[in-house]
């Protein structure tokens, strides 16, 4: 397998309320770059109205030569039940992608600090935590009534006082399974610098598709990659890049 660099998955416009940049200010910034694929990719939250809008621009700028691009959105997890906080009207959405921003309570989401205290405390063990976030993961690929994207999966760890290499392989292994049985993909981020080659490495083996992400809010960041080659790089070297 081989994470292409010549697509950005996570392109974040000014729909989100943290970006500078246009849909149309993205599209030419990947066409300058040469990249076949470019997903705008805007957050979102249940209350959320303006996605026709998204998709509309996104319409605007194709049909001309350049990449193939792509309306997306991007929610996160709610609870551990996988639930995502997502309007009820995605027409015309292409992807959703699925971002663990905080932790996956049973009863909702909980910010990072909080459970990084509470792990401190000894009322929730490093491992439940782990738990938590993979059962959660898993529950919100389940639904594969519109295609769907791991956005920087194992982000929340280091928020929290954790580390992507605690996961226990078999852990990991079965939420490979799970993804790849839902027929998401799983995004290698440059921004959070994640997932781990040793990460991909097991989505590979599990048949998970893996793309690039830059998770750029801004244009000149549209498919830059440097975290993300080099962990391609580390794939290569391993053999798992064909």
């Amino acid at each position: 397998m081989r994470v292409a660099l010549d697509e950005d998955f996570h392109v974040h416009s000014a729909f989100s309320d943290d970006a500078e940049s246009t849909v149309a200010e993205n599209v030419a910034a990947a066409r300058r770059r040469g990249l076949r694929t470019v997903c705008i990719a805007d957050h979102v939250r249940r209350g959320t109205a303006w996605v026709p809008e998204l998709v509309a621009a996104v319409a605007a700028c194709r049909g001309a030569a350049g990449p193939r691009v792509l309306a997306g959105v991007e929610a996160k997890i709610l609870d551990t039940a996988g639930r995502l906080d997502l309007p009820a009207a995605l027409d015309g959405i292409d992807l959703v992608l699925i971002a663990d921003h905080q932790f996956p309570g049973e009863r909702g989401p909980v910010h990072p600090d909080r459970v990084r205290a509470s792990i401190a405390g000894g009322e929730l063990s490093p491992a439940a935590a782990i738990e938590q976030v993979c059962a959660a993961t898993a529950g919100a690929v389940a639904d594969t009534g519109r295609g769907r994207v791991v956005a920087h999966l194992f982000s929340l760890l280091p928020k929290i006082g954790l580390a992507e290499d605690e996961v226990p392989a078999s852990l990991l292994g079965a939420l490979a399974a799970k993804i790849a049985r839902s027929g998401a993909m799983v995004e290698v981020n440059e921004k959070w610098r994640c997932p781990t080659a040793g990460t991909v490495a097991a989505l590979a083996r599990a048949g998970v598709p893996v793309v690039a992400g830059s998770d750029s809010h801004h244009c000149r960041h549209v498919g830059v990659y440097r975290s993300v080659a080099r962990t391609a790089s580390l794939l290569s070297v391993t053999g798992l890049r064909g």
